[in-house]
């Protein structure tokens, strides 16, 4: 728990096997992340940060974060998202293996962001607790 408090360094986040897919990856992160530390950089936000896997039926997780805290991890349809990720899952995989930040995939054309554009910008401190 220390360790995510104060550095959130790639090198923390377990390896992601090769058959992983998005629902693994949710499924552990739910387990292992969820109620345990504050995000670095990101002490006050509130936000609902949507993730949507377009080539896997287009299944959806929303990440919920209050008061800088990942609250939970939900499939529910939320109608307003803070922002949105829409990527596939190949692309979604490279971005935890940290094979690519989440602004190269944007550049790349490999993922669109709806919502809040700034807020996602920042979002590479979620991805690298995640």
């Amino acid at each position: 728990l220390y360790q995510f408090e104060h550095h959130a360094h790639m090198s923390n986040r377990p390896e992601i096997p090769e058959d992983s897919t998005p629902a693994g990856y949710f499924d552990r992160l739910s387990k292992d992340r969820v109620n345990r530390s504050t995000i670095p950089k990101m002490s006050g936000l509130n936000a609902i940060v949507q993730f949507e896997i377009t080539d896997d039926g287009n299944r959806i997780w929303n990440i919920i974060v209050e008061n800088g805290v990942l609250r939970e991890i939900t499939k529910e349809m939320i109608e307003k998202p803070t922002c949105t990720f829409k990527l596939s899952s190949a692309t979604f995989l490279s971005i935890f293996r940290s094979e690519m930040t989440l602004q190269q995939a944007f550049f790349k054309g490999k993922m669109d962001i709806k919502g809040d554009v700034l807020l996602a910008r920042r979002m590479n401190n979620l991805v690298n607790l995640m």
